[in-house]
């Protein structure tokens, strides 16, 4: 550890410690429900069914700024097989 410590210029000691050291824990946001979500995009699907997800996801987020919500990520509505 002396080698590669003197090689990166930083002080054995603190190495040392964040190796002791407990890692940090993420702060991690809750998931989303998925069924209002899987609802509408339903809904979309059963109105016209030859739209793929980029169409879908368009759809949803002009109703929900008719509505006046947040839109959905793109990512939340890709399917994920």
């Amino acid at each position: 550890m002396t080698a590669v410590c003197e090689t990166l210029g930083v002080a054995r000691s603190n190495i040392a410690r964040r190796v002791a050291q407990e890692p940090s824990k993420r702060r991690v946001r809750p998931p989303l429900p998925d069924e209002p979500l899987l609802s509408e995009i339903m809904a979309v699907i059963s109105e016209m069914p030859s739209y793929g997800y980029p169409r879908v996801w368009a759809v949803l987020r002009r109703r929900s700024k008719a509505r006046g919500d947040p839109p959905a990520n793109r990512k939340r509505v890709y399917p994920a097989h």
